[in-house]
């Protein structure tokens, strides 16, 4: 039987249910769908909503707001986040870093339903499609070219109430960037990260003997195959060998690590979000990281 892999010391919250705990506005109705259709070509977009309540719960607290997106892609969650100032009406900036510049000319796809105003259109720059459809909000939003760890080595911007880590899904660069804001971030601050997937237990296994064996051989196969890496072996309590299945298992233990290495100071909470199909799963989920104490 399958069953889920929830972290020790974990809450789990449906996605609708961390909505309506989180006592703010929601973002306006027809603003939404133009920038689930723009910047996600109407496809998903349900953390767009989170990170819009969680933001503007922050800057409700009073300004100025600093925020971070890791992976800014088309700027869904940036404007996400920059709306919520904008409505929340105090000051503050999100800054938003990615690879590709922001007047790079790229075929995002931005209309993967049929569209009369985006259908055909040619490749466009990230600046061009903000400045097209999103003008107010990206004057709240800060372009950042580059890597997250070299941005965050030297971040001038003061300290960060709110980021979203949605770049690089490999273990060492998500592990960098939560040790580097655990002393860039403000007090009562939270970090969300995406493709958090719980993963689920294939197997288990309680023989001692096959539990290191099968360990070794899983370790070995992760590193010599793509296709292993999202088997994760793992030993658990009691000598009890767990075999996980998982999407970017590197994030899951990023995580755990951080918060087992900062024990007391961050809490993690697991937002379960709706099944897209294959390619999202049915274990997929945010990570909250609430900074409880420094």
């Amino acid at each position: 039987m399958l069953t889920p892999i929830i972290p020790r010391g974990a809450s789990v919250t449906p996605l609708e249910s961390k909505l309506a705990r989180l006592d703010t506005a929601d973002p306006p109705d027809d603003w939404y769908r133009r920038a689930r259709r723009v910047l996600r070509g109407g496809d998903g977009g349900e953390h767009g909503l989170l990170l819009y309540k969680l933001a503007r719960r922050f800057a409700e607290r009073g300004g100025p707001l600093v925020a971070l997106d890791v992976g800014t892609a088309r700027g869904f969650s940036a404007m996400s986040i920059a709306r919520a100032i904008m409505d929340a009406g105090v000051e503050g900036r999100v800054h938003t870093i990615d690879v590709i510049g922001q007047d790079e000319p790229r075929d995002w796809h931005v209309a993967k339903q049929p569209d009369d105003e985006l259908e055909g259109a040619p490749p466009m720059s990230r600046s061009d499609i903000w400045k097209r459809w999103f003008a107010e909000e990206s004057a709240a939003v800060s372009p950042i070219a580059g890597r997250s760890l070299e941005a965050l080595e030297a971040w001038p911007h003061g300290a960060i109430a709110l980021a979203f880590l949605d770049g690089s899904h490999q273990y060492a660069d998500v592990k960098g960037e939560l040790t580097l804001l655990d002393s860039l971030m403000s007090d009562q601050s939270a970090v969300v990260m995406d493709d958090y997937h719980l993963g689920v237990a294939a197997t288990r296994v309680r023989s001692r003997a096959v539990n290191v064996a099968a360990h070794r051989i899983g370790r070995t196969l992760g590193r010599a195959s793509r296709a292993a890496r999202n088997i994760a072996p793992r030993l658990g309590d009691d000598n009890e060998f767990v075999l996980v299945k998982q999407r970017y298992a590197g994030i899951k233990r990023a995580v755990s690590e951080f918060l087992e290495e900062r024990e007391g100071r961050w809490s993690l909470e697991i937002v379960t979000m709706p099944s897209r199909g294959q390619y999202q799963g049915d274990d997929y989920a945010l990570a909250v990281l609430t900074r409880t104490a420094r």
